[in-house]
């Protein structure tokens, strides 16, 4: 009579098992490549607004103060045009300038959403001499959380974050809210 033949290949468990398998090594891939991308876009935004800081220290060293533009917020598409969210692009471009024997900053660059959007704060009383100046880019991760500033979710540079911190607590140590106690007095 007719002998059964074995047959040979994987049955439906062992291929569902595969898949599984295979199912969550992507998943963790996927996870680890998305964090490790994360951290380089804000390593890398970290290393501009400290070059930046670095050159504001320069230009604070020869000029006997920071560059005086208040409110310089990247958050415009395009330059030029003082109706688009309040020029400060152009308050961005003007900062540029006059950091440019230190350093060339794309002032565009400063608003740009893959790179953050940048913010500029300088305050100087006209009760004290006191002049200081702030600024800080928003992190996609937690880069910002042991900066010493206000904002843990964003990276902050220059004295006012720090004085700030340390003169006022809660809301009122906010240095870009404009009813914190912090913007209004040194």
């Amino acid at each position: 009579m007719w002998a059964k033949q074995k047959q040979s290949g994987f049955t439906i468990v062992e291929l569902l098992i595969v898949i599984v398998v295979i199912g969550i090594l992507a998943a963790i891939t996927i996870t680890a490549y998305n964090g490790v991308q994360t951290k380089a876009r804000d390593s890398a935004r970290i290393s501009k607004i400290k070059s930046i800081a670095k050159a504001i220290e320069l230009y604070n060293t020869d000029n006997g103060r920071y560059p005086a533009i208040q409110d310089g917020n990247g958050r415009e598409t395009t330059c030029g045009s003082q109706t688009e969210n309040w020029g400060h692009c152009d308050r961005n471009q003007t900062l540029a300038a006059l950091l440019a024997p230190y350093m060339t900053i794309d002032p565009t660059s400063l608003s740009d959403a893959t790179q953050g959007n940048y913010y500029y704060y300088y305050t100087s009383q006209s009760t004290d001499n006191y002049q200081t100046y702030g600024m800080m880019v928003y992190m996609e991760g937690n880069s910002g959380q042991t900066d010493g500033g206000y904002y843990s979710n964003a990276y902050e540079v220059g004295p006012k974050p720090a004085y700030c911190m340390s003169k006022y607590t809660g809301t009122n140590a906010s240095w870009t809210s404009y009813t914190a106690q912090c913007l209004g007095g040194n």
